[in-house]
C-alpha cells in the first residue's frame, strides 16, 4: 500500500497530537493542514515541516487542493458534522476526533452519509479503548474472571485547565458530558460488552469552576442484564486526581476487578489479589487508532469504532444531558435507534 495522503483539519491541541502520531507512521504522508487562524497555522506548519503552499484557511480549500485520500478531523466538536460530511462528499476516508457530533440528530446525518459513501472508511477516535490497562480489564471481563458482572463504579477527577481555541470548551453548556464523558461511556460499553438502557443524571458545578457550563456529572446507568453503573466525573477537581481512564470497579459473582489509580488491573477474590498483566501492544492509544484506520482502508472493512457503533456511546451522552436538564430518567436505546434508522 502506498503512503496514505492525509489532510489534517485543525492544528490545536488535538491536531498537533495527530501530527506527531502521523510523523511516526511511515504509511502516511501529511499533504495539508487546515486552520482558520493564520498565525497558529503558520507556527504548526513550520514545526511539522508542512510547506506554506499546503496550508489552507478553510476546509473547502483544503479538500479541493490538497489531493488528500483521507482526512483527520481535529476541529472543535461543534463543526465535526459539517467537516465530516464535506470530506465524505469529496470522496475521502475520515478519521474524526470524538465526539462524532454534538447531537444524535447530527450523528444520524453522518451515519446516513457514510452508508452512501461506498468504499469510504469512517472512524471515531475512541483511543481509551486501546491502552494496555483497558484492554486488560476488558479481557478479564470476557474471560469470566469474576463471573457475571452485577455492578460498576467509575470515578474520574481531574482539573482540566488547558484552554481551547476561541474558548469553545469553556463556553459550552455541557463541557464535561460533551468533551470528556464520551471517552468513559464508550469504555464502559467496551469493557462490559453490553449496551446501556437508561440514564438518571445530575449536573455538578462547584463555585470555583472556570467553565460557564456544567464541568461535572453524577450518573446512574442501567445496562443490559441488570448491570448497574454509578458514574461520577469532574474536570474541575481539586486535590486528588485520577488517571485519564478513571478508577473502575466491577463487582461480579466471584470477585471484583479494579482498574486502579496506578493504571493496573487487579482481581480480588476473598483475601487473594491477582495482578492482571496488560497485553503487549506494539501500538497503543492514537497510534493504535491510526493503524486500525489504515487496516480498515486496506482490508475494505469497517473499523472497530465506526459511526454506527459510536452512536451508542453518543446516545449515553445525549441521554445524560436530557436527564440533567429534565430531572427524569431517559431511555438510551430509542435515542440510538432514531439516529441509526
Amino acid at each position: 500500500m502506498e503512503r496514505l495522503r492525509v489532510l489534517v483539519l485543525g492544528v490545536g491541541f488535538f491536531g498537533t497530537n495527530w501530527l506527531r502520531t502521523l510523523a511516526d507512521c511511515p504509511e502516511c504522508e501529511v499533504v495539508g493542514l487546515v486552520a482558520k487562524h493564520a498565525e497558529l497555522l503558520a507556527t504548526v506548519g513550520d514545526a511539522f515541516g508542512v510547506s506554506p503552499a499546503r496550508r489552507y484557511g478553510t476546509v473547502e480549500q483544503g479538500l479541493a487542493e490538497a489531493g488528500a485520500e483521507a482526512v483527520i478531523v481535529a476541529l472543535p466538536e461543534m463543526v465535526h458534522r459539517e467537516a465530516i460530511l464535506a470530506a465524505l462528499a469529496a470522496g475521502a476516508h475520515v478519521l474524526t476526533e470524538k465526539p462524532l457530533a454534538m447531537t444524535l440528530a447530527e450523528a444520524g446525518q453522518i451515519v446516513r452519509a457514510a452508508r452512501r459513501a461506498a468504499g469510504r472508511v469512517v472512524m471515531v477516535d475512541q483511543n481509551y479503548r486501546w491502552r494496555p490497562q483497558t484492554q486488560a480489564l476488558a479481557r478479564a471481563v470476557r474471560e469470566g474472571r469474576i463471573g457475571q458482572v452485577a455492578a460498576v463504579t467509575h470515578e474520574f477527577r481531574q482539573a482540566i485547565t488547558r484552554t481551547t481555541t476561541d474558548a469553545w470548551r469553556e463556553e459550552m453548556p455541557h463541557p464535561y458530558l460533551h468533551d470528556m464523558a464520551v471517552h468513559h461511556f464508550d469504555l464502559l460499553r467496551f469493557c462490559l460488552g453490553l449496551e446501556c438502557v437508561e440514564a438518571i443524571a445530575r449536573g455538578v458545578r462547584p463555585p470555583w469552576s472556570w467553565y460557564r457550563g456544567l464541568p461535572g456529572v453524577d450518573v446512574l446507568f442501567a445496562f443490559e442484564r441488570g448491570v448497574g453503573v454509578s458514574y461520577t466525573g469532574s474536570m474541575v477537581a481539586q486535590g486528588y486526581a485520577t488517571p485519564q481512564d478513571g478508577i473502575v470497579t466491577l463487582v461480579g459473582e466471584r470477585g471484583t476487578l479494579r482498574l486502579e489509580a496506578d493504571s493496573q488491573v487487579r482481581c480480588y477474590r476473598g483475601q487473594a489479589v491477582e495482578l492482571i498483566p496488560p497485553p503487549r501492544m506494539p501500538h497503543t492509544d492514537l497510534a493504535y487508532t491510526l493503524r486500525e484506520f489504515l487496516g480498515a482502508i486496506r482490508e475494505r472493512r469497517q473499523p472497530e469504532t465506526h459511526p454506527e457503533d459510536n452512536v451508542r456511546s453518543l446516545a449515553m451522552v445525549e441521554a445524560a444531558i436530557r436527564a440533567v436538564e429534565s430531572g427524569q430518567p431517559v431511555a438510551v436505546g430509542p435515542l440510538a435507534a432514531e439516529a441509526l434508522r
